[in-house]
């Protein structure tokens, strides 16, 4: 799918033929990244403490009737789970580096070798993900028991 990413009063905007996200920067949580078996893409689990703001790009009665329904069965306001291609990653996390200090640039990633990328964190192995960004500074398994990726026994 065809996105157009930029930076719009504080807000990262993503872009597709029907929608715009709006993302307030100060809302971005976390940020994982995973393998994605596509050469040239990686998943990003992104996470936010307000809302993603919806709004439609094309405004046809057509495209209203879609965005309604979308609008209905979106019951994830507080987090993204979508594929993006590396050149879209690497102009995401470009824009959004000077306001998340602690953004790991995409080419401390190594990401043509994502595939072999194996993460240790508090004694836990994760294979193919990296944590990418923590507001609060937690490590991978902090995260995902943070956002119940994984759960505790």
């Amino acid at each position: 799918m065809f996105y157009k990413i930029y930076l719009e009063n504080n807000d990262l905007i993503i872009e597709t033929f029907l929608l715009k996200e709006k993302i307030a920067i100060n809302s971005i949580d976390d940020i994982i990244i995973s393998y994605h078996r596509g050469w040239n893409e990686h998943k990003l689990f992104t996470y936010f403490n307000k809302p993603v703001q919806y709004e439609l790009s094309r405004k046809t009665w057509f495209y209203k009737i879609l965005f309604q329904i979308f609008l209905m069965f979106n019951t994830e306001k507080f987090r993204i789970y979508r594929a993006y291609d590396n050149e879209l990653i690497t102009r995401m996390f470009s824009l959004l580096k000077p306001y998340l200090p602690t953004l790991v640039e995409t080419k401390n990633l190594d990401l043509r070798n994502s595939f072999i990328w194996m993460t240790f964190d508090e004694g836990g192995q994760f294979k193919q993900m990296k944590l990418v960004y923590s507001r609060e500074g937690l490590g991978l398994k902090r995260v995902m028991l943070k956002h119940k990726i994984l759960l505790e026994k």
